[in-house]
């Protein structure tokens, strides 16, 4: 297997958002997005949330699973960051995204898996890529806008944050390899 250095990561490496398929993430969208996600009334809040999870029963089984070994607050935050990815993908193109299956989710997370193992460094090194360049790495900024945009990983350990990373990576594949060509 080839070794990825951090420093290729994130040029190389960045999510399938540029392949053509998925339409970049603009900072300008998420922080909009953001801002009105933390305007909604809680009881919006949680029919969005329950209409996400109607919508895409697949990323919801997945972000369960990516955070079933964190406590509680992961496993809200993997929630909190598949549903504001797709809020700002959905707004990206205007219309609602399609059904995300089992399978391309799956695929794209064994390949993500497989990549980490070849990465220098393993998951300090990820880390360490993806928080020195947000905008080498529209992920990143994400992230950054979830943690209050000030560097704060609001105490989150290096491991829990190359997972959220990684889940945000693979639903993106994922989106990318259903997408049709053109």
């Amino acid at each position: 297997m080839e070794t990825v250095s951090a420093r290729s990561l994130a040029i190389r490496n960045a999510p399938g958002l540029y392949n053509g398929r998925v339409q970049p993430i603009d900072r300008g969208l998420v922080d909009e997005v953001w801002g009105e996600i933390l305007e909604y009334h809680p009881a919006r809040l949680q029919m969005e949330a329950a209409a996400f999870l109607d919508q895409q029963p697949h990323v919801g089984t997945f972000t369960s699973l990516v955070g079933r070994e964190f406590d509680d607050t992961v496993q809200r935050t993997a929630f909190g960051l598949a549903f504001l990815l797709f809020k700002v993908l959905e707004r990206s193109r205007a219309q609602s995204l399609p059904v995300l299956g089992e399978e391309p989710i799956n695929a794209a997370y064994e390949a993500n898996v497989d990549w980490l193992a070849t990465m220098e460094g393993g998951e300090p090194a990820l880390i360490e890529a993806v928080e020195s360049g947000p905008d080498l790495n529209p992920l990143s900024y994400l992230l950054s806008v979830f943690y209050e945009g000030d560097g704060d990983p609001g105490g989150y350990d290096i491991r829990v944050r190359a997972n959220l990373y990684l889940m945000l990576k693979t639903l993106t594949e994922a989106l990318d390899a259903g997408a049709p060509e053109g």
